[in-house]
């Protein structure tokens, strides 16, 4: 580790440390200049012909939205809180891409407002829907793979989402009647593909699927959106994303794509290694015939972690206020009264005690935007935000009792 790595990393720590001292636990905290790093080493990686859509589902906090609007990325938003957030932010409406399998009525309202926003349509029975709805967006067909997926969250031949292949005629009888335009196409095989190769092959594919659509519904498709699904090394001997790789692939894709503009859609590596967990040791425990920790955080508002088996898998958190070098095998559990709430096993960490601050590292994507957060009845935690030592407040703490706020007694 390089002197400058070193320095920076004492930093950030004591920049973490600085934002518990304001804050308390458990809180998330996003490092600013990490978000507008992934942006800027993703565009310099690929070629300027390729339009990149930030999606919300990945993490919408209004301040990470802010970063990605200012970065000039779009917005892939999948619901109406999401549309929300992505036109507060400040996503302009030719830089939206409206997905998923279902469009709400608030949906459909927005979008009367926003004309140039691209909507996905999932399948021959939203496209109908769509016509009656009379409105003037361009939109897509979102296509099922019909090749299997590489990534380990799967949207391959196998999944619920997107046109099928024999479904396409109905498509082309809905839109003969001449009322919809239609831009192209979308494709998503999955995410968290870490390798080059695994990336290159679902776009190389996504093309191919996108091309014979077009030749089934005699169209020359303008728009298609491939996906992306890139990951994020979340334990201690996986190796980034070779982003070289991926750019000549996509020099290739748009050679063929005939002038059609090429977009990727990405989440979890925009986000997940600028985002950190902080949580407090309470107190001590055993679990496994091992020393074990319980804190004041929890997988309920760490999603990512259960769907990937993280506690297993990733690197173990840094104890932050700690000068221990001496390691051994540890378990850290979460506050619920859930017996699969384990946030570390066997992760070698020093000695804990009684208020140490556990730090959780590529913890931006997925998760307190995909978790049960109310689980217990459970407030959600602070959103900091930290720009070198400054430090801004995302979302508030609330007191226990906040949790009624929205409730109503039977009457």
């Amino acid at each position: 580790m390089s002197e400058d790595s070193t320095a920076q990393d004492d930093a950030t720590k004591a920049t973490l440390l600085e934002i518990v001292r304001q804050h308390g636990t458990p809180t998330y905290a996003f490092d600013v200049e990490r978000l507008r790093a992934q942006a800027n080493r993703l565009r310099a990686a690929l070629p300027d012909a390729v339009e990149i859509f930030y999606s919300l589902k990945a993490n919408a906090s209004l301040g990470i939205c802010d970063v990605f609007a200012e970065s000039g990325l779009g917005a892939d938003v999948a619901s109406a809180g999401e549309l929300v957030t992505a036109v507060e932010a400040g996503f302009p409406a030719s830089r939206l891409f409206v997905a998923g399998p279902c469009k709400s009525p608030e949906t459909w309202e927005m979008l009367r407002t926003l004309p140039e926003a691209i909507i996905s349509i999932d399948s021959p029975g939203e496209l109908s829907l769509f016509a009656n709805h009379n409105l003037p967006n361009p939109v897509v067909l979102r296509l099922r793979p019909d090749y299997e997926s590489c990534a380990i969250v799967r949207a391959g031949a196998g999944s619920r989402f997107g046109v099928p292949q024999n479904e396409l005629p109905r498509c082309r009888e809905i839109l003969d009647g001449g009322r919809i335009k239609l831009l192209g196409f979308h494709v998503f095989a999955g995410s968290q593909v870490l390798e080059a190769s695994g990336v290159t092959d679902h776009l190389r594919r996504g093309l191919d699927l996108s091309l014979q659509a077009a030749d089934v519904l005699k169209m020359t498709p303008e728009f298609l959106n491939l996906g992306g699904g890139f990951g994020i090394p979340y334990g201690t001997g996986a190796v980034e994303l070779d982003l070289a790789v991926v750019g000549s692939e996509l020099e290739s894709i748009i050679d063929r794509a005939g002038g059609a503009r090429v977009a990727l859609e990405l989440g979890r590596y925009f986000v997940a290694q600028a985002g950190w967990y902080l949580t407090s040791v309470l107190t001590h425990q055993t679990h496994g015939c091992r020393p074990a920790v319980v804190v004041d955080g929890g997988t309920h508002q760490r999603a990512d972690m259960c769907g990937m088996n993280l506690r297993q898998t990733a690197a173990p958190p840094l104890v932050l206020n700690t000068s221990e070098t001496a390691t051994r095998p540890t378990d850290v559990l979460g506050c619920l009264s859930l017996p699969a709430d384990v946030m570390t096993e066997s992760g070698e960490l020093p000695k804990l005690s009684v208020g140490d601050v556990l730090a959780y590292a590529n913890a931006g994507a997925y998760g307190m935007w995909a978790s049960p957060a109310i689980f217990h009845s459970t407030p959600l935690p602070v959103e900091v935000a930290f720009d070198g030592s400054s430090i801004s407040v995302m979302r508030t703490r609330k007191p226990a009792g906040s949790v009624l706020d929205d409730q109503l007694h039977i009457a």
